[in-house]
C-alpha cells in the first residue's frame, strides 16, 4: 500500500529548521508541555538572554518559544519581519519599541500580561527586578516568513518601516477599544486572568470568551473561561494553536482519527498544541473557573471566515463515545465539582 506522498518523501530540514539549529538552543517537540516554568533553557545569543523553541504539533506556520531574562537583565534589542504576540508567565518588567526616527516608546508589565510587537518594530526587553527572573511565552510567525524567504538579513535585518502598524509616542496605547461582542482591539491587556470577558452562551452556559487584534496584527489569539463542571466537546481545525493555561487545573484529550485518545493533566503554566485536524477538547476539573489563552489563526481585524476549511469540525456530544463525558463526570464526582450539563467548543 503505498503511504500519502508527503510521507514517504523526506525532502531533508526546512528553513525554519535550519534557522532553529543555527540558533543553538533547545527545541521542545511533542504535543504538550506540562509545566513551561520548569522548561531547562539556555543562553540565546541573539536574545541576549536564556531561550527555547518550542516547536509543537510539527509547526512550520507558527511556532512559540520562552525567554527567560535574568534578575536586573534586559534582552539585546530585537527586530524582525515575523509578527510576535507575547505572554509573561512570570516577573515585573517593561518593554520598549521604537522605529527609525522615532523615540522609544516604553511601557510597563507584570504577570499575565499580554502585548504584540509591531511588526518589524524594534524592541528590548527589560527585567524590573533584581531578584527574580522574568519568563516570557511569545507565539511567532516566524516559520512561515522564514520558510516563504528563507533569508536571514531579509527577515531580522530588514529597514522597511511599517508606518501603519506602528503609532508614535503614547498613542502606540491609545487602541484600547471594545469594538463588538468577544473583540477587543488593543496593543495591551494588563493580566488576562482579571480581563473581563463577554458571555458567549452558544458555547455554553457561563462560558466567557474574547478574541484581540494586538497592535493591528493579523495572527490571533484569544482568551477563553470555562466555569467549573464545563467542558468543550471536541473539535478541530488547521495547524497553528498553541494554548497556555494562565488559570486552574484540567486536562485535554488529543486523537487522530484511527488512532487512540491521549489525555493530559494540565494546570497554570501548561503549554499544548494540537497536530493539524487533530480532535481536541477542554475540561474544567477545578472548583473555579479554568483560563486559557490561545495564539491561533487570523486576528479578527484580518480574518477570513468565510474562506474556512470544511474539515474544521465538531463533534456534537451525542455522537462522541459515552466514555469520554462518563469518565469526566467521575473526576468531577471525586473532586465534589457539580457538573454542568453544558458544553462548549473552542
Amino acid at each position: 500500500m503505498l503511504l500519502p506522498f508527503r510521507e514517504h518523501l523526506d525532502f531533508g530540514p526546512t528553513p525554519y529548521d535550519q534557522l532553529q539549529a543555527r540558533e543553538g538552543i533547545p527545541v521542545v517537540k511533542g504535543n504538550v508541555v506540562s509545566a513551561v516554568l520548569a522548561l531547562e533553557l539556555a543562553p540565546w545569543k541573539r536574545m541576549g538572554a536564556l531561550g527555547c523553541y518550542l516547536n509543537l504539533a510539527g509547526q512550520q506556520q507558527t511556532d512559540a518559544y520562552v525567554c527567560e531574562i535574568p534578575p536586573g537583565g534586559q534582552t539585546l534589542p530585537q527586530r524582525h519581519l515575523f509578527e510576535e504576540i507575547i505572554y509573561i508567565v512570570r516577573g515585573h518588567g517593561a518593554t520598549s519599541v521604537w522605529q527609525d526616527g522615532t523615540s522609544k516608546l516604553t511601557f510597563e508589565w507584570g504577570p499575565g500580561a499580554i502585548f504584540a510587537i509591531p511588526l518589524n518594530a524594534s524592541y528590548q526587553h527589560f527585567n524590573g527586578s533584581n531578584a527574580e527572573p522574568v519568563r516570557i511565552f511569545a507565539g511567532t510567525t516566524c516559520p512561515r516568513m522564514v520558510n516563504i524567504f528563507h533569508n536571514d538579513d531579509f527577515i531580522f535585518r530588514n529597514p522597511f518601516n511599517f508606518r501603519d502598524r506602528f503609532h508614535d509616542s503614547q498613542d502606540y496605547l491609545r487602541f484600547n477599544k471594545h469594538m463588538t461582542d468577544r473583540y477587543w482591539e488593543t496593543n495591551l491587556v494588563p493580566d488576562v486572568n482579571q480581563f473581563v470577558l463577554d458571555d458567549f452562551p452558544m458555547k455554553g452556559k457561563g462560558v466567557k470568551h474574547m478574541r484581540f487584534t494586538l497592535a493591528d496584527t493579523t495572527y490571533g489569539c484569544h482568551v477563553s473561561e470555562f466555569p467549573p463542571g464545563c467542558r468543550s466537546t471536541f473539535h478541530r481545525h488547521g495547524p497553528g494553536a498553541v494554548i497556555i493555561i494562565t488559570q486552574g487545573e484540567g486536562y485535554v484529550m488529543l486523537w487522530k482519527d484511527g488512532e487512540e485518545r491521549k489525555r493530559y493533566d494540565f494546570r497554570e503554566g501548561t503549554v499544548y498544541s494540537p497536530d493539524d485536524l487533530m480532535w481536541h477538547g477542554h475540561f474544567n476539573t477545578g472548583r473555579g473557573s479554568m483560563r486559557h489563552f490561545a495564539v491561533r489563526g487570523d486576528s479578527p481585524k484580518y480574518s477570513h471566515d468565510r474562506f474556512r476549511n470544511p474539515l474544521w469540525t465538531m463533534i456534537p456530544m451525542d455522537e462522541e463515545p459515552p466514555e469520554i463525558h462518563r469518565e469526566y463526570l467521575q473526576d468531577l464526582a471525586r473532586k465534589g465539582v457539580k457538573a454542568d450539563v453544558s458544553v462548549v467548543e473552542d
